[in-house]
């Protein structure tokens, strides 16, 4: 069923019968095709810091998965950041924890997120997991993939992690292969003699010494073992690994929970994400807390945003005609 509804709505769009609305400024789409796990928030988060130093008035507007909110909020205006993250959603809160400077806006139909943005006067929308929410018209998509995984054996939900058929790649204008140490030549090779657009490799990379560290590692993220495998390779002696739904809510009782195990497991410390840290209750723990600071790593970085800059250049030399 989830299968049909998803190759009509293609259809109705790829045809024209269903038109997206636009808005007057350069949006640009990051998503992926499969639930979680790819790193879209934190590529979101260095594409927005690069463009607002390249003098760029930045929005970024995302649906605010799991907010106790309804309806279009501010999260940030560029100066302050309004509510908490049980508003905002954990991920849009993070963005503009992240980067202060950007506008940040949730709202479940972020076509209708694009006329509000317009009072801030954006030059560039980033669109956060938008890529099947085709109401939204953008510019350009840029399809997030993790490279550690075979694409060709996953299935659709509700029976795998496919939002839509791997098919529907043909609407990316770049795509961007995370994990790419772990790489699966299989699914690299797949994408090359299928989808004809440029190609990113892109990974994570501790920012802190873990060596040594006896820990109890925790988080609700989509791809729990990556960030387990993160701190090991960075040194780390995991002694507990426990993982949540992704964007698990905590409660107080949870984290006492972790500690007394952490201490029967002999760890110094827990430590988690950036994105979990987000939705931890407060002055709950006596063990430290630490939370685990990455820096997500573009192997084409300067290529990546010299072809992003020429995309831009491309739309503002139309309008200006």
């Amino acid at each position: 069923m989830f299968k049909t509804v998803v190759a009509i709505k293609n259809y109705l769009y790829d045809t024209g019968r269903l038109r997206p609305v636009h808005s007057s400024a350069f949006v640009i789409c990051v998503g992926n095709i499969t639930w979680g796990g790819t790193g879209k928030t934190t590529l979101i988060i260095q594409m927005a810091q690069r463009l607002l130093n390249e003098r760029y008035r930045v929005a970024v507007i995302s649906r605010g998965y799991r907010r106790k909110s309804s309806g279009l909020r501010v999260v940030s205006d560029g100066e302050r950041i309004y509510g908490s993250w049980r508003e905002a959603g954990d991920e849009p809160y993070l963005i503009a924890q992240s980067v202060p400077s950007a506008i940040v806006v949730v709202a479940k139909k972020r076509s209708e997120a694009f006329r509000f943005v317009q009072k801030y006067s954006p030059q560039i929308i980033l669109l956060d997991d938008g890529f099947q929410h085709r109401r939204a018209g953008r510019d350009l998509d840029i399809v997030l993939i993790d490279a550690s995984e075979d694409l060709q054996k996953q299935r659709m939900i509700p029976f795998g992690k496919l939002r839509e058929p791997i098919s529907s790649l043909r609407r990316a204008d770049a795509v961007v292969l995370t994990h790419s140490r772990n790489m699966l030549r299989s699914t690299e090779r797949w994408l090359r003699n299928h989808i004809d657009v440029p190609y990113f490799r892109a990974d994570y990379f501790s920012k802190q010494d873990w060596n040594g560290k006896k820990v109890a590692a925790f988080c609700g993220i989509g791809g729990p073992q990556h960030f387990f495998d993160l701190l090991k390779e960075s040194g780390a002696k995991l002694l507990l690994e426990q993982s949540f739904h992704d964007h698990h809510i905590y409660s107080a009782d949870e984290l006492l929970e972790l500690e007394r195990e952490a201490r029967i497991a002999g760890a110094d410390a827990l430590v988690t994400t950036s994105k979990d840290a987000v939705r931890l209750p407060q002055n709950v723990l006596n063990l430290p807390l630490m939370v685990a600071e990455v820096d997500f790593r573009l192997d084409e970085e300067d290529e990546f945003y010299r072809w992003l800059q020429t995309k831009i250049q491309q739309r503002i030399s139309l309008i200006n005609r």
